[in-house]
């Protein structure tokens, strides 16, 4: 699988396009409690959208950013990928323009790994809690694509979104997340993987505050 292709798939994973987005809400931490700080969290739209070009989902760099993470399953890892030891990538609203989109990439036992978190956090500024989100991960060369499929599986407890000063429509993210249940092999083999918590920062552009 090429990084354009995998790229790519992560794209429509992470935009909701081939699952119906559930009603019944995030799944929840047991030490945490849906409550925000600061402007109430809506949940994604749940129409599909068009198909987007496979170059729009490669990584644009990023001077900052990390991911930490502990995966278990088919793929047994702790990530600890930050820059600038591990280039990162900007991040950016997700293709149905409900939520962002933070993408990830780096290597496990010296294989190419993709990870991509798609959250639901529709405010600009301020501490959101209890933000619904996906988690998709590509493990390339061995061809291995893995999606919870919908934001009723992951959530981010707590994130912070602050705009970035001097630059129009850049912001800097930083959260901490779960999984209840994992992401799940999507080419019809048996395998999953369940990202048990993750801790992010990731700096996201909006175009369209530009």
């Amino acid at each position: 699988m090429s990084a354009v292709t995998a790229f790519a798939c992560l794209v429509l994973a992470t935009s909701g396009c081939g699952h119906a987005e559930t009603a019944a809400g995030p799944a929840r931490s047991p030490e945490s409690s849906p409550q925000n700080t600061t402007t109430p969290v809506q949940s994604p739209a749940t129409a599909a959208p068009a198909l987007p070009d496979a170059r729009d989902a490669l990584c644009r760099p990023a001077k900052t950013g990390s991911l930490r993470a502990r995966l278990q399953g088919a793929i047994e890892t702790e990530i600890d990928w930050s820059a600038p030891q591990t280039p990162q990538c900007l991040g950016g609203p997700r293709p149905t323009g409900a939520g962002v989109r933070l993408l990830y990439k780096g290597s496990v036992e010296g294989q190419p790994l993709l990870l991509v978190i798609g959250a639901a956090l529709t405010g600009k500024r301020g501490t959101f809690r209890n933000v619904p989100a996906n988690v998709t991960i590509v493990r390339e060369g061995a061809g291995e694509f893995y999606a919870t499929q919908g934001d009723d599986k992951c959530a981010l407890d707590e994130v912070r979104l602050e705009p970035e000063t001097g630059v129009p429509g850049r912001y800097r993210l930083s959260g901490r997340g779960y999984c209840t249940q994992p992401a799940r092999a999507m080419s019809g083999e048996p395998g999953v993987v369940l990202v048990s918590r993750f801790d992010v920062t990731a700096l996201i552009d909006n175009p369209e505050e530009r």
